[in-house]
Formats: structure tokens, sequence, C-alpha cells
């Protein structure tokens, strides 16, 4: 699978998607039927890796806060 800006292509299938979600539900079903779930905000990713991405870019503050308590 790539992503060419903002649009998504299943190379297996050759389908395009224009929306994040809509390529992210067609992996769930299709291709990758376990996802890796964010507990903070309940977004699904593929990879782990996708979700950690996430978690720092989107949620930096609160994990800068959980670390802080420590």
């Amino acid at each position: 699978m790539r992503l060419f800006g903002k649009k998504f292509e299943c190379d297996q299938y050759k389908i395009m998607f224009s929306k994040d979600e809509k390529f992210v539900e067609h992996a769930c079903h299709i291709h990758h039927p376990v996802m890796v779930k964010y507990s903070d905000c309940g977004k699904e990713f593929v990879y782990e890796e996708d979700r950690l991405h996430h978690a720092r870019k989107k949620h930096e503050k609160k994990m800068e806060r959980r670390s802080q308590k420590s």
C-alpha cells in the first residue's frame, strides 16, 4: 500500500482512497484484521509504528505530562 500526497492506494486491489479513514477501514477488513487502537482517542492503525507516530504528533503534551509524573 502506498501513500500519494493525500491519496491512499491499495497496491493489491488498485483502489484509490481520498480519506485516511476509508483506507484504514479497507486495510482492516481486507488485509489486516488485527488493528492497533490508540486508547486515548480510539483511532485505529494498521501498524504499531503509525500508532506511535500519531501519539507523538497528536498527543505529545499528554504524553509529556505522564512522563513528568513518574
